[in-house]
C-alpha cells in the first residue's frame, strides 16, 4: 500500500483572497475600515479622554495596521496605486491644496505651542496625522470602488461610477469617524464632509492617492501653524500650554 503524506505548511502566510477584486470582499474591508474609524475615536477620545498626542499615537497604529491588513489579504499592488495617473494626482492635488489653506488661513488665527514642541506637532499632529486620515477617508474607500470595478475607467460611464460610488463610501466614513468624537455628535458632521469632499477631490477625478493624501496633511499643518485650538480641523481640540 501506498503511504499518503500530508504536507503541513511550516509556517501560516497572510494570502490575498481568491477573488479579492469583488464588491463582496472590497465592502467587506470598507465595513472594517468605517469600524476602527468609528471605535478608535470613541473609545479614545470619548470613552478614555486620552491626551491628544497619546490618542494620535494609538490612531495612527490602528490605521497603519487597518491599511497593511487589508493591502496584504487583496493583494493590493501599492506601487501601480500610486503611479497610476499621478501627474493628474499631483495637479488636482496643487490646486485643491491651495484653496484648503487659503481657507484655513482666512480663519481667526489661535494660539499655538513654541520651541520644539511646536516643530513636533506640525510633523505629528499636522502631517503624520493629514497623511493617516487621508489614509483611512480617502483612499481606502477609493481603492474599495476602484478596484470592484475591476481598474477599469476607460469609459465615461466607469468612470462616473467610479466618482459616484467612491464619493459615497467617502461621505459614509467620514460621518461614522467624526461621530466618534463627542463635538461632532453634538454639533453634526457638516464641516468635516465638506472639507473632506474636497480633499477627496484628486484621488476621485485622478483615482491617484498622492494629491489627496498631500492636501489632508497640508490642512493639517496649516491649521497648526494658524488655528491650533481649532475645534473643527484638529479633533481632539487641544489648548497651546
Amino acid at each position: 500500500m501506498e503511504a499518503t503524506h500530508l504536507h503541513v505548511p511550516s509556517r501560516l502566510t497572510l494570502r490575498p483572497a481568491a477573488h479579492p477584486d469583488t464588491w463582496a470582499v472590497q465592502l467587506r474591508w470598507f465595513a472594517a475600515a468605517a469600524a476602527v474609524g468609528f471605535a478608535v475615536p470613541y473609545l479614545g477620545s470619548s470613552v478614555l479622554g486620552l491626551q491628544h498626542d497619546v490618542y494620535l499615537g494609538t490612531y495612527f497604529a490602528a490605521v497603519l495596521v487597518l491599511f497593511g491588513a487589508y493591502a496584504a489579504a487583496t493583494g493590493l499592488d501599492v506601487r501601480e496605486a500610486l503611479v497610476r495617473n499621478w501627474k493628474l494626482g499631483v495637479a488636482l492635488g496643487v490646486v485643491f491644496g491651495f484653496l484648503l489653506v487659503r481657507n484655513v488661513l482666512s480663519e481667526d488665527a489661535t494660539p499655538r505651542p513654541h520651541g520644539a514642541y511646536y516643530v513636533f506637532e506640525l510633523i505629528w499632529r499636522g502631517g503624520i496625522y493629514g497623511a493617516m486620515d487621508a489614509l483611512l477617508l480617502t483612499v481606502i474607500p477609493c481603492l474599495v470602488v476602484y478596484r470592484a470595478l475591476g481598474g477599469r475607467l476607460a469609459t465615461w460611464r466607469r468612470r462616473l461610477a467610479y466618482f459616484i460610488a467612491s464619493l459615497a463610501l467617502v461621505m459614509t466614513i467620514t460621518a461614522v469617524y467624526h461621530l466618534g468624537f463627542a463635538q461632532y455628535r453634538e454639533d453634526g458632521v457638516g464641516a468635516p464632509e465638506t472639507g473632506n469632499t474636497i480633499i477627496s477631490m484628486p484621488m476621485l477625478l485622478s483615482s491617484n492617492p498622492i494629491g489627496s493624501i498631500a492636501d489632508h496633511a497640508a490642512m493639517h499643518i496649516s491649521a497648526v501653524e494658524h488655528a491650533y485650538e481649532t475645534d473643527v480641523r484638529l479633533p481632539p481640540p487641544a489648548k497651546a500650554e
